[in-house]
């Protein structure tokens, strides 16, 4: 029996589920407000919820509207000056719910543009409620036109209770969608616990999900690994993770785009919340913390395990130039300054030499141009 989040104060978890939500679109809605690549932004929170808690506190839909105005209303007369075509879709099954979110929105408006200096709301009338099974949607014709449309750019964030809306049917047809990064919320622990019965196995392979039943720290990072392995083998694609425990539950967040900036951007929210490993809300590689006598945070075990791996590539050939290197780190769950780190000291160590001008780019791959490619050639 699944219980009412909405009905009782948001817990600390929760809470962290919800900034780490608000962090990630705080940092993705810019991005897209002002590329004029794309002719449409849209957002959609499909188990929306009532949109906030008997405290008050924001669930995601108002979290997103809250953070769409920018410091002192700038997005919102950056988006009407531009008349930029900006959408919302929030759906929540449960029909008293969707009423009550339908009721928080309007409420969350209303008072908006009692401080705004603009003479209404500019996305008033750019918000859609729906109360529809997900799996209902994922079919639409409605929601297929938007997923397949290249010049929409796309949030998709899916807060189930438990994990069957995204078994690997639906993550498979997700990572196809041009334009869309997403973002998902899944009870691990579940799925570890019941792994070889029916109910899971109906959504999963489950046998493929290779839980290390000695450290179920390490749960929901494998977790990510099944998904990770379902994306086919030439596809460029980035699968982030966020583990959360609560009792002694793990749950997490998955994070799926097909861009470096997209990755960069989570990576930088995650690596704020976890200045240890970048991906959970506990100590999971058992790092030195400033509480204990040998106190360190950097190089943490996970930058250094990462900076290993990335050496050992470089020098079995796998990874020949910096961008390579800089991608094959973000697949790691690393930002670029650990590829950095790996490349400087095998400089200095005369295992390897470079072909072209040695830089010190770290981030925005996206936009390294071809002068700013070096090779790297393994000393013999």
């Amino acid at each position: 029996m699944t219980v009412d989040i909405n009905k009782n104060t948001f817990d600390e978890k929760t809470l962290l589920k919800l900034e780490i939500f608000r962090e990630c679109f705080r940092e993705w809605y810019p991005v897209f407000l002002r590329n004029p690549y794309f002719d449409k932004v849209q957002v959609m929170d499909m188990f929306a919820g009532s949109g906030t808690d008997t405290d008050d506190n924001l669930g995601s839909p108002l979290i997103f509207l809250d953070e769409i105005k920018g410091k002192d209303s700038n997005f919102c007369l950056q988006a009407d000056l531009t008349s930029r075509k900006i959408r919302f879709w929030f759906n929540e099954f449960e029909k008293p719910k969707a009423e009550e979110l339908n009721q928080n929105v309007h409420s969350f408006i209303k008072e908006c543009e009692k401080e705004c200096s603009m003479n209404t709301c500019y996305f008033k009338n750019k918000i859609e409620i729906t109360s529809q099974k997900f799996e209902d949607i994922f079919k639409s014709k409605e929601f297929v036109n938007i997923a397949t449309d290249r010049k929409i750019a796309k949030f998709l964030v899916l807060d189930q209770y438990g994990f069957k809306e995204v078994g690997d049917d639906i993550f498979k047809r997700l990572i196809e969608y041009p334009s869309m990064d997403s973002i998902f919320y899944i009870t691990t622990s579940a799925v570890r616990r019941f792994q070889e019965q029916d109910a899971v196995k109906k959504y999963f392979e489950s046998n493929d999900i290779n839980f290390d039943e000695e450290n179920p720290k390490l749960a929901h990072r494998h977790m990510a690994n099944y998904y990770r392995s379902l994306l086919p083998a030439n596809k460029e694609f980035y699968v982030h993770h966020f583990s959360i425990l609560k009792r002694s539950n793990r749950y997490g967040l998955i994070f799926c785009t097909n861009h470096t900036y997209g990755m960069e951007k989570f990576l930088e929210v995650c690596w704020r919340k976890d200045i240890y490993a970048g991906e959970s809300d506990e100590l999971i590689n058992n790092d030195w913390t400033k509480d204990t006598l040998f106190s360190s945070i950097e190089p943490s075990q996970k930058k250094r395990m990462v900076k290993e791996d990335i050496q050992k590539q470089i020098l079995n050939g796998n990874i020949n130039d910096n961008k390579t290197g800089l991608k094959y780190s973000l697949k790691q769950g690393c930002l670029g300054d650990v590829y950095f780190e790996a490349v400087k000291e095998l400089l200095d160590k005369e295992k390897i030499s470079i072909d072209g001008k040695f830089n010190r780019i770290k981030k925005l791959i996206h936009r390294i141009k071809e002068k700013d490619i070096y090779k790297i050639k393994v000393s013999q």
